[in-house]
Formats: C-alpha cells, structure tokens, sequence
C-alpha cells in the first residue's frame, strides 16, 4: 500500500517506512510437467476435444490454449473474439494490466476449431448452461485423474511452460515477456531446470574447459 502510495506521488519518493521489513519466507512451487506427464496429458486432451461432449471438447481446449501460452487460467477464461487478434492476443486485463500474448502455430489451431455461436463473443461457452466457462479450476480435476496427475494444479500448467521455455535455452527476460511479468524477479521462479538438463550444463562447461586447459 505504501509502495503504491509512492508511486501514485501520495508519498515522496523511498520514504517507505516498511521497506527494511523482511517478509515471510515464501512456499516455494517448483512443480512442472516431465516430457512423460505432457504426453499422458496430450492423450487425454486430444481424447476430450475430438469426442462428442461438447463441453468437455471446450474444457479440453481451454486447457491445451493454457499449455501453449502459458496464460493464468482466468486470462483464458475470459477471452471474447475481439480480443484475437490473428497470431495474437489482445487481453483487455490480467494481474499486471492489459498485455498482448503471442500465437504459435498449435495455438492459433486450438482457437480456430473452436465453435463460434451467434451472438456469444465469449470463445469458451458452456452449451449445457448457456453462459460462459469462466472457472476453468471446476473441470481441471476429471482432465487431471485422467491423465493420472495427481496433486497437480491448474496453475502448474503455466509453470510447466516457462520452465520448458527455460530447458530449451530461452533467456529470463523473454520468458518473462512471454509471461506478461514486469520483473525478472518475477520470472526466475518459474525459470527451474530439473537435474537432467543441469548435468548436460555441466558437462557442456567442463569439456569446454577441459578443451581450452589440455
């Protein structure tokens, strides 16, 4: 709050009486998908979008458009057509303001075999209700069991994508551009890498130095 006084010009500039407090040591998420996990939950995804029920076809592509943009499950929820913009979208709102987020090619196909109804600008509609998939959380368990994925969240989907980002060499400050962070500080807490990729690291720099030293 004081922070925010500060920058709205309510206080001068680093008179933040609070900012030599420690904050509580945070709990720690370093839960992403294995190359294995994503496979098992391809095959279900793929499974749910190609049957017959209509809503669990629109859950199945809610949640491979999580997968693919890494977008917070509420930025996708909430998407209206306007809001596509051919190999973009334009969110009108998420944690840190508007921001656009960039389309792949499996992106773009995700939205475009979604079906538009008359009059509905939402892309994510309940045909049963008839109103719009805005907790994209109630139908994450029944995809989740399916794909034998137990205690993994939601959330964790995003997780997986900057850290996948990471393991293929992509830098922190993309990552966080993909992500929609403002900070890197930010960003470095999804950026994890798992013991197979830090051993390759590590192998890599000691026959480099191996090469220069012999």
């Amino acid at each position: 709050m004081l922070n925010k006084a500060e920058q709205w010009g309510y206080r001068l500039e680093n008179t933040n009486p609070c900012r030599a407090v420690r904050r509580n040591r945070r709990r720690k998420c370093e839960r992403f998908l294995s190359h294995a996990e994503l496979a098992r939950l391809g095959v279900v995804l793929a499974a749910q979008r190609a049957g017959e029920d209509r809503l669990k076809a629109v859950m199945a592509s809610a949640v491979t458009l999580l997968l693919l943009t890494g977008c917070r499950s509420g930025e996708v929820a909430n998407l209206q057509w306007p809001d596509v913009k051919g190999n973009r979208l334009k969110l009108r709102d998420s944690k840190t303001g508007p921001r656009t987020v960039w389309l792949g090619d499996e992106a773009r196909a995700v939205i475009a075999a979604l079906p538009r109804q008359r009059n509905v600008p939402w892309l994510f509609w309940n045909p049963t209700l008839r109103k719009p998939v805005l907790r994209l959380s109630n139908n994450w368990p029944a995809i989740r069991d399916r794909a034998e994925l137990r205690g993994v969240r939601l959330h964790d989907l995003r997780h997986t994508f900057a850290s996948h980002a990471a393991m293929n060499k992509e830098t922190l400050p993309m990552i966080g551009r993909l992500l929609g962070h403002r900070s890197t500080q930010s960003t470095s807490r999804y950026a994890h890498l798992d013991d197979e990729h830090v051993l390759d690291a590590a192998e890599q720099i000691g026959a480099a130095i191996e090469r220069m030293i012999a």
